[in-house]
Order: C-alpha cells, then sequence, then structure tokens
C-alpha cells in the first residue's frame, strides 16, 4: 500500500506560530513620526497612575489583592537626518513606585516597592514624506 501525502494547513499554522515567538510586535507611540527639523532637541516628562484590582492566577494563594502604581518617565529627544529623511531617537527612562495590598492564604499584608524600571530606547525614520530639512527650510515647508 502507498501514501498520499496531501498538504494541509497544519505545516502553515506550525509556521506561523513560530514565527511569532521570534517576531515582536511594533511600539505604537504618538508623535514617533511627527516631522521635526533636524538637529532639534526635547526633553518629554510623563507621569502615569493606575488604581485597581490585582487578578491573579488562581493557582496562587492571593485573594482581594488591590494596588496604586505610578511612574514617571523622563526621556530626550533628538531628529536628525538619515540619508535625506526626517528621523529621531528617543531614549526614556521610567521610575516607578507602588503599594499593593491583599491576603495571603487568609492573612492580610501590605507590601511597597519603588525602583528604577527598564529603559527603552527608539529609533524612528519616515520612509515617505517627511524629508530632512534644516529650521529654516522646515520654516517654509
Amino acid at each position: 500500500m502507498s501514501s498520499i501525502h496531501k498538504p494541509c494547513g497544519a505545516g502553515l499554522l506550525f509556521s506561523l506560530c513560530l514565527a511569532c515567538t521570534v517576531c515582536h510586535a511594533q511600539d505604537l507611540t504618538p508623535r514617533a513620526y511627527v516631522i521635526t527639523p533636524a538637529r532639534w532637541n526635547a526633553v518629554i516628562l510623563t507621569y502615569t497612575y493606575f488604581t485597581g484590582s490585582i487578578l491573579f492566577n488562581q493557582a496562587l494563594p492571593i485573594t482581594g489583592a488591590s494596588g496604586n502604581p505610578s511612574a514617571g518617565i523622563f526621556s530626550l529627544y533628538h531628529s536628525l537626518n538619515f540619508f535625506g529623511r526626517s528621523a529621531n531617537i528617543t531614549a526614556s527612562l521610567p521610575y516607578g513606585v507602588g503599594h499593593f495590598q491583599g491576603k495571603v492564604l487568609g492573612t492580610p499584608g501590605t507590601i511597597y516597592r519603588s525602583g528604577l524600571l527598564d529603559s527603552f530606547f527608539r529609533f524612528s525614520v519616515n520612509l515617505k514624506g517627511g524629508p530632512s530639512m534644516s529650521p529654516k527650510e522646515f520654516r517654509t515647508w
């Protein structure tokens, strides 16, 4: 007996799942592609605050958890000419603070955490539109 191999979508599905573990999504940051004159700098200060319940996996013996984490982010922005295109580099350093409370095995507890979070860097280039310009050219554009 001979068997005939019929193509199926399982191989394609496996390939897509494998690609998803290797590839990372794009960060959709507002104003990442704003056209600014070349060699301009900016300091950006951002603050976020959250409050509410925290849901844990039922395998953990934590119930009634809530918290109010916040983060301040210090960022430096620099625009530049990248092969005739408008581009920018942004470096950000966040600092987080959080107060958390909940019950572990029925015993109430609280915890406070603060410290530096993961820094992040972004390089953006306008591939279409947005030519790199000096401040004088930008004013008349």
